[in-house]
């Protein structure tokens, strides 16, 4: 479960730990407190998916996933081997897995990304369009980037249409391909360093192709010869003149700002964006990785051309290095606006601030904001989550519980996929030109695949990569790289096989199921021991206790204390009742105050719980009985039995006073021992000394003791225990001139 809100809380790490090496960890303590209970507000979404690791997949790194206009799913390796399976339209297992070779027969094994059928390929004629470089993920040449066009009997035709696209040394290229609805290619393609100037790690200035989306106009790349040879220049001189209609520069490298130019820039500054999804409502969305620590970002060079057309007149801005990590974000483009920044400076572009200035960046001047044209996110991922493959799921699966929502597979921090929702579907109204406010296009629900608020079968998965929908059943696949080779982790490609509409009710468990409580009569509350009840959901969906009820003849001689906390207004919750004669009242002021206060209702999370007390004061002695009854939506009655044992402390008894002088519940202790012995006292000689109970067992009612064979006027004291060791009545007793009593 998660922990309990408004809690102190203890981390204590041991020498006990050791490293892989075997070297001990320094002890270390630390404490924290909890906050209080924080939830979505919003109504958890009703869906599960069931996971089943589809067989002959294991072991493979795959790497980009996609449905052909055939009905089959493809699936791209990394080498640049493609496989084809036959999809069971009955329970989504895969079947008659072929390979296709034609990438890996022309040019070796690749690293290979980028998937996608071109809208004009059909079942019959397929064509199919895949971004491509060098194998190997280390030491890469510089502009090492292709894309591909496969077709014909099963994709046997290879024609290479874009060569030397940007690359880094390490795992940025040319990511993944999609096409719009004006039916161009978009490529999302990574940087070629960690923050936009050269750093130690990455070795390798940017270009002024990297770190951006990409726009690939068919129309255009159909005029030209193939492949279309993009590399460009790293000379301001000749940037800064780019002609506004040839494709080439006046050194005769790629112009991506000529009006006859097939392959443009349509969102500048996108660090390392794996997959880009074009959503129903119009936008692009970019799930993009920030950039580690370390990284170094540019000095401004005032007037150097931008990607939108004008020169840098900005403030000036000063190199800065070692910067920190920066988080990873959700990136939407809007088509009706011009090319904007969003976040990863390039100075071949005139961008020289990262993000939104010096609260990303503390290395800046402190009054330095983002760059004028940053167009911010639309939804913050935090730090280290590595948001990559993404998708929009279209089926109706779940009453539509999922349609229209974005669904992004966090590779490391979380290892799930998460759902996420813009504020609007479908294309708004209200949203026609590019000044038009268009915030309704954002992230207003994130719902993670894991955590106390998860999904069923959207976590635990070995580096989630890519994500993929079959539109006909709902049915989703996943590709887990397991990019460390854990030995207890597999890569592979999984089915997340969508359930029939999910029964999300909660399950409550309730613990201790008794509560056996001791207390003096007359102890001040404040001095009373308080017994924790935690009431737990284990079900798959939100509980919601309906009431909460407090029953019984002694009902009176407990109090339950801190439920108040967890209530939130909503439907109705019954009074707690303190006893029986009191139900009425409560009834009666309950109903007087409906009016004025609104009802309110505890609501426990998926894997969480709640924790209140019970504590026991009595008003006379005894033994005192009540219960809890939890009462929630579509479960059993839930029951905390409360046994209290009332105790008085009583002086000094002579043998004539114990008859009636204890009293105790079947699960005490009573010991004896000597506080003080006369000196005339008479031992009976040979016989042990002797304490017998009676009845024995007790069933609650009182019990008698007896002493034996200790000596004449012999002062004895007896103390009961309760089942915790605590001491609940002593009592102090001389024995008669036989040594009994």
């Amino acid at each position: 479960y998660a922990l309990e809100p408004k809690t102190v809380y203890k981390f204590v790490i041991t020498d006990g730990v050791k490293s892989y090496s075997g070297a001990s960890f320094i002890p270390y303590e630390a404490t924290f407190t909890t906050s209080e209970v924080l939830t979505s507000g919003q109504t958890p979404l009703n869906v599960e998916f069931t996971k089943v690791p589809i067989p002959g997949t294991q072991q493979k790194k795959y790497s980009s996933l996609a449905f052909g206009p055939d009905g089959k799913l493809y699936a791209l390796r990394l080498s640049g081997i493609i496989e084809r399976f036959t999809v069971n339209p009955m329970d989504g297992m895969l079947s008659e897995q072929q390979e296709i070779r034609t990438l890996v027969n022309k040019y070796g094994n690749r690293t290979a990304v980028g998937l996608a059928f071109d809208p004009a390929s059909t079942a019959t004629n397929l064509i199919l369009w895949i971004s491509h470089s060098s194998a190997g993920l280390e030491y890469a040449p510089e502009f090492d980037g292709n894309i591909s066009q496969l077709s014909g009997p099963d994709l046997s035709i290879e024609k290479l249409a874009i060569t030397k696209l940007p690359r880094s040394s390490k795992d940025h290229m040319a990511n993944s391909l999609a096409f719009g609805p004006d039916g161009a290619m978009y490529i999302s393609q990574g940087s070629n360093g960690s923050m936009g100037d050269y750093d130690g790690s990455w070795q390798r200035i940017e270009s002024l192709l990297s770190g951006a989306a990409l726009r690939l106009d068919l129309q255009k790349l159909s005029r030209v010869t193939w492949p279309l040879d993009v590399r460009t220049t790293t000379d301001l001189t000749v940037i800064n003149k780019a002609p506004t209609v040839s494709m080439r520069m006046p050194d005769n490298t790629y112009n991506p700002y000529g009006s006859e130019s097939p392959l443009t820039i349509y969102a500048s500054g996108v660090r390392n964006a794996y997959d880009l999804v074009w959503h129903t409502n119009g936008q692009l969305y970019l799930p993009a990785n920030g950039s580690a620590a370390g990284g170094n970002t540019p000095a401004s060079v005032a007037g150097t051309r931008r990607a939108d057309g004008t020169f840098y007149n900005g403030p000036v801005v000063p190199p800065t290095t070692s910067v920190q990590v920066q988080n990873d974000w959700l990136f939407r483009i809007n088509p009706l606006k011009k090319v904007g920044f969003y976040g990863h400076p390039n100075p071949f572009r005139g961008e020289y601030v990262a993000n939104r200035g010096y609260i990303d960046n503390v290395k800046l001047p402190a009054n330095m904001g983002a760059d004028i044209n940053y167009r911010g996110a639309a939804y913050n991922f935090e730090l280290n989550k590595s948001p990559n493959g993404a998708i929009e799921y279209k089926s109706d699966n779940f009453a539509g519980a999922l349609k229209g929502k974005l669904l992004v597979c966090r590779f490391s921090g979380g290892g799930d996929i998460m759902v996420l929702e813009p504020g609007s579907i479908v294309r708004s109204s209200q949203v026609t030109s590019a000044s038009s406010n268009d915030q309704i296009y954002d992230i207003t629900k994130a719902t993670p695949g894991a955590g106390t608020e998860g999904l069923v079968g959207m976590s635990g998965f070995a580096n989630p990569l890519d994500i993929t929908e079959d539109v006909n059943t709902g049915n989703l696949y996943i590709i887990e790289f397991n990019w460390n080779n854990s030995a207890t982790r597999t890569a592979q490609i999984t089915l997340l096989r969508a359930s029939e509409q999910a029964t999300l009710d909660g399950i409550t468990s309730v613990y201790p199921a008794l509560i056996s409580a001791s207390e003096v009569v007359g102890t001040p509350e404040s001095a009373t021991k308080n017994y924790a009840v935690t009431i737990a959901n284990t079900g798959k969906g939100t509980l919601k206790i309906e009431s909460l009820d407090l029953i019984g003849t002694d009902a009176g001689e407990f109090k339950v204390k801190g439920v108040e906390d967890y209530k939130t207004e909503e439907a109705s919750l019954s009074t707690l009742s303190l006893s029986a004669a009191k139900e009425a009242k409560a009834a009666k002021e309950a109903k007087k105050d409906k009016k004025d206060k609104p009802n309110k209702v505890i609501k426990i999370r998926k894997n969480s719980s709640i924790t209140f007390n019970v504590a026991f004061i009595p008003s006379s002695k005894g033994v005192k009985k009540a219960k809890i009854q939890v009462k929630s939506s579509k479960n059993p009655l839930k029951e905390i039995e409360l046994i209290g044992l009332a105790t008085v402390y009583e002086e000094f008894e002579t043998a004539a006073q114990k008859s009636d002088s204890l009293q105790e519940d079947t699960t005490n202790n009573i010991t004896v021992s000597r506080v003080a012995t006369a000196p005339e006292r008479r031992e009976t000689s040979g016989l042990a000394r002797t304490l017998q109970v009676y009845p024995n067992p007790s069933s609650g009612e009182r019990v008698q003791i007896a002493l034996n064979n200790f000596g004449q006027q012999e002062k004895v004291q007896v103390t009961m225990h309760d089942v915790s060791g605590r001491v609940v009545q002593t009592l102090q007793l001389v024995t008669d001139q036989n040594g009994a009593a």
